[in-house]
């Protein structure tokens, strides 16, 4: 069985997401390779959260894909 237009949508929607996420980690990152006065443990966990993010994305367009998240019609 395949997804619906509507789930196949919030599909594309979380890839985008997870994606975003992961470039705004990889951003800090770069960002502040170079800063002095940057607390380098702040960072990490800014970045470390970011990507638990991503994974959770990246779970939940697993649960899409087999069908256990749908997005139905608005009534």
């Amino acid at each position: 069985m395949g997804l619906n237009k509507q789930t196949q949508d919030l599909r594309r929607e979380l890839k985008e997401l997870g994606l975003d996420l992961e470039q705004a980690a990889d951003e800090v990152l770069r960002i502040t390779k170079d800063c002095r006065d940057v607390d380098p443990i702040a960072v990490l966990k800014l970045i470390a959260k970011l990507y638990e993010h991503a994974d959770r994305v990246a779970a939940l367009m697993d649960e899409v894909r087999d069908g256990v998240i749908a997005r139905g019609k608005a009534e």
